[in-house]
């Protein structure tokens, strides 16, 4: 087979299987668009699922755990310490070594993870720190991208898989998917993750499921917009305070 050949039939392969992913990703907006009695246009749908097909590659955040390698090159983390690896509301969580305090802490959330980004760098901000615990939030942002709750527990039963083989004495507390004003589109599938989560966590030993659903609702079970930054997605002060009341007593049973 010539090269022209061969670079036609690769490209032919490629463009096939974007577009499938694409494609998937247009019925799956499309869906939920209607589900919510939202009115999206093709050009939007288009356009998001391109989005989600790029935010879900598993390097997507790549540059960022870049910059914790060099944080580690230049100053090597505590020892006996309590990891807090996953998403954003990890990441922005600023008074976390306080909060936490006499416990040693390092903070590794990034970005908009999905639980697949975390798996992916494993390796790299999980594994070499040897922590005595991990306290672990992920799972929102994968709903947000159109994976179903039974996909999403299926990336984080890897994560959970990866930590009993390689870090068997470390114990994982998973922090629930909470409620949040700007994704109450989700609440069903949230719910539905989190049962999951709770249900494993009660079968395995290793495995801690701290719930903060019902703690971040109002009287009439609505999201609680004092714990919120004007965004409706991330916490504020008041809402890490209550993470940390729900939390540090778990670390406290370690």
């Amino acid at each position: 087979m010539s090269k022209m050949k061969t670079f036609l039939l690769f490209f032919i392969i490629v463009t096939v299987g974007c577009s499938n992913s694409i494609s998937d990703l247009e019925k799956k907006i499309k869906a939920q668009a209607d589900k919510n009695n939202v009115e999206i246009s093709l050009a939007e749908i288009k356009k998001t699922a391109i989005y989600l097909d790029t935010w879900s590659k598993e390097d997507f955040y790549q540059d960022a755990i870049n910059e914790f390698k060099e944080l580690d090159k230049a100053s090597a983390p505590p020892t006996d310490m309590v990891l807090f690896t996953g998403s954003s509301s990890i990441r922005f969580w600023k008074s976390l070594k306080e909060d936490m305090a006499p416990y040693n802490t390092l903070n590794r959330g990034f970005g908009g993870a999905q639980i697949a980004h975390v798996n992916y760098h494993f390796n790299e901000i999980v594994k070499p720190y040897k922590p005595k615990a991990i306290v672990f939030f992920c799972g929102t942002n994968d709903l947000a991208a159109l994976k179903s709750p039974g996909e999403v527990f299926s990336d984080f039963n890897l994560f959970y898989s990866m930590v009993k083989k390689e870090l068997p004495e470390t114990r994982l507390i998973v922090i629930g998917v909470k409620p949040s004003i700007a994704r109450e589109y989700l609440i069903q599938e949230e719910k539905e993750f989190n049962k999951l989560i709770n249900n494993l966590a009660a079968k395995n030993a290793s495995l801690t499921y701290v719930s903060v659903w019902d703690p971040m609702l109002t009287t009439e079970g609505k999201p609680d917009p004092s714990l919120f930054v004007e965004d409706g997605l991330h916490i504020n002060a008041k809402g890490y305070d209550l993470w940390t009341r729900l939390v540090k007593p778990e670390l406290e049973n370690l």
